[in-house]
């Protein structure tokens, strides 16, 4: 987006603190979700958003913020992951009409959490009591049918009978082999030249041809990074994550030294990066 053109796009907005029970204190945060809301139009899940989280300095509680790691594998897992979505309707696509076709249909995985999600708050007057959570808007998981009939989604977390694991999926379609494999043991022409060295050729076939990573996994049940933890209340403050990158759009947080507390979400305000994406900055993820 050209550096004088202005967009008319909301990216700043505060959040809230869900209601209601759920299985552990942490809030997940959707920003294309949140961006939808504020916006009134589709903010597609499957890009790389780059966001902050500013804290106020009344704050009490200390928070931790996570989000997806910016990695090759997992961006290579989630473009797998939709390519197989893809095929598994593309019969039912080539029989239906285009207008016949969801209009805000959207690829959307699940981080692999049940917790609650957050939603965006803006003003309805210029006071504490004026927040206001914006909460309707249809975001549905996608789904595939597989070869039982059983309708499936895609995770981020560990695989269950109706959900396929992204990463452990990406994973099964091949680990790095040596290159080569095993040394020979000779050289060519090995006694044609004096100086010529076995030794040396094995070297330059062994060393080297393992890589420098894991070549059996793709770290499967790790695919998060703290991004940061921010407090007002301690002597080492910080109040701002600064921008970082989320891929699919998630953010988790988590408040309290030992992550047990339930987060107060008011003293936050989220800002996504502007840029040529609606407004905001978030390259695709499929492309």
């Amino acid at each position: 987006m050209p550096a004088n053109k202005s967009y008319p796009v909301v990216r700043t907005f505060g959040l809230n603190t869900p209601t209601g029970s759920f299985p552990q204190p942490q809030v997940e945060v959707n920003v294309e979700q949140q961006l939808s809301k504020v916006n009134r139009r589709l903010y597609r899940h499957g890009r790389e958003y780059e966001v902050k989280l500013d804290l106020d300095p009344q704050a009490s509680q200390i928070y931790t913020v996570y989000a997806l790691s910016d990695s090759w594998m997992n961006e290579r897992a989630f473009k797998m992951a939709y390519q197989m979505y893809l095929e598994n309707g593309q019969d039912e696509r080539d029989r239906l009409k285009e207008s016949n076709i969801a209009r805000w249909e959207d690829f959307r995985t699940r981080s692999g959490f049940g917790f609650a999600q957050a939603n965006p708050v803006l003003q309805s007057s210029p006071n504490h009591g004026g927040r206001v959570a914006l909460t309707a808007g249809e975001f549905f998981i996608t789904g595939v049918v597989d070869s039982a009939g059983t309708t499936r989604s895609f995770s981020w977390g560990s695989p269950t009978a109706t959900r396929y694991s992204i990463l452990e999926e990406y994973d099964k379609a091949g680990n790095a082999q040596p290159a080569p494999d095993t040394s020979t043991g000779d050289m060519p022409y090995d006694n044609l030249m004096a100086d010529d060295s076995a030794a040396m050729g094995a070297l330059l076939q062994d060393a080297g041809n393992r890589p420098p990573y894991d070549a059996d996994g793709v770290h499967a049940d790790s695919p998060w990074v703290k991004v940061a933890e921010l407090s007002a209340a301690t002597t080492a403050q910080k109040l701002s994550t600064g921008f970082f990158k989320a891929p699919c759009g998630y953010v988790l947080i988590s408040a309290g030294a030992d992550g047990a507390e339930i987060p107060v979400l008011r003293h936050l305000s989220l800002t996504a990066k502007g840029g040529s994406y609606k407004g905001v900055h978030a390259p695709s993820m499929l492309e």
